[in-house]
């Protein structure tokens, strides 16, 4: 294949004519695909071989449709010819198949490639992948100094949310051992990242993302109260400690008085707009009155009296309207909980 070099010399730069090399070739087929979004990876090149790439590049300037028709066919047809591509890089080699390999192969491996073996090495870049739940998951049982050498492994941010999940006595222990990491050797840190990857990849996979009694929840906080009841009524009677825990993870209107500390309700009314409160409050079954004396007796004398009389002067709400704004009102003390602004108490028994 031949291509027609511009006139315009590069300064600093032989001129280049002829038939172009398989280097050459290769730089065609590079500037096509960065010119096209994509990333040929050409940070994993040798720093010589990035050079010669830039300077071979600039050589070019200028190559004719046919030309480069040719350079893709071939190109094309050389990938067509590849069966398998091996990474070069031992440790790269190492990250794919820690998890097939005894663990003494990889602990001799690891020593010998030393630091080589850290930086984006599969265990730890997978461990990092999981959400603080199943980093707590994983770290559970685990000695304290191990729990300190993970978080350290992990962004702050990443660390403090998981943290914040922790008892505050194995939290207060695993600052503690921070103390011990000082002196831990980049070996040490690559075999527990090994470790811990390995019983990460021995656990089964789940087909839901969260446990029964959060799933049984999360479909009873949406349904409505009568379907909440039934269903809540149902398993107290046939699995007693089933639905104990499912009380707990269900937060409904009728729900407030028993969950709600009464300071932070003139706070959740404040975020609310009047008449979602006044509809709530008046479409309010007889069995929620203990909810509505609550709701009441927890705002200031003057805006009691002002919720009971826009109650006593509209007309009764419908059942789609209460649930409505019964859900707003959940809603928002849903979202004041996540935003840490309120803690909602557990429920009796």
């Amino acid at each position: 294949m031949t291509y027609q070099p511009t006139n315009v010399p590069v300064p600093g730069l032989p001129p280049s004519d002829g038939p172009l090399t398989r280097r050459q070739k290769a730089a065609v087929v590079i500037h096509l695909l960065v010119s096209g979004g994509a990333d040929p990876g050409l940070r994993d090149l040798p720093p010589d071989q990035q050079r010669q790439l830039v300077d071979d590049m600039a050589r070019l300037r200028f190559i004719d449709r046919g030309t480069l028709a040719d350079i893709i066919a071939e190109f094309s047809a050389e990938l067509d010819s590849i069966g398998l591509h091996f990474p070069r890089d031992r440790a790269k080699v190492l990250a794919l198949l820690e998890s097939q390999l005894s663990l003494d192969v990889v602990d001799a491996m690891t020593n010998e490639l030393g630091n080589a073996a850290l930086p984006g090495s599969g265990p730890w870049t997978k461990i990092s992948e999981l959400d603080a739940a199943g980093l707590k998951t994983m770290i559970d049982g685990e000695s304290d100094e191990v729990c300190a050498v993970l978080l350290s492994k992990l962004p702050a941010t990443r660390a403090a949310e998981l943290m914040q999940l922790l008892p505050p006595e194995r939290a207060d222990r695993i600052a503690a051992a921070f103390a011990k990491t000082e002196d831990v050797t980049p070996t040490a840190v690559a075999q527990i990242g090994i470790a811990l990857g390995r019983e990460r990849a021995s656990r089964k996979p789940v087909a839901f993302a969260t446990d029964g009694v959060q799933r049984v929840g999360n479909i009873l906080n949406a349904a409505t109260s009568g379907v909440r009841r039934a269903i809540l009524d149902s398993l107290e009677a046939t699995h007693p400690d089933f639905a104990a825990r499912v009380r707990f993870a269900v937060f409904s209107f009728e729900n407030i008085a028993d969950r709600i500390s009464p300071r932070d309700m003139p706070k959740v009314l404040r975020g609310l707009d009047g008449s979602v409160i006044v509809t709530a409050l008046a479409g309010a079954a007889d069995d929620m009155a203990e909810v509505v004396d609550f709701i009441l007796g927890s705002i200031s004398k003057r805006m009691a009296d002002q919720f009971r009389e826009e109650i006593g002067e509209r007309d009764p709400p419908t059942p789609e309207e209460t649930e409505l704004a019964m859900s707003e009102i959940v809603a928002m003390i849903r979202k004041m909980e996540d935003d840490g602004e309120l803690t909602l108490n557990a429920p009796e028994g």
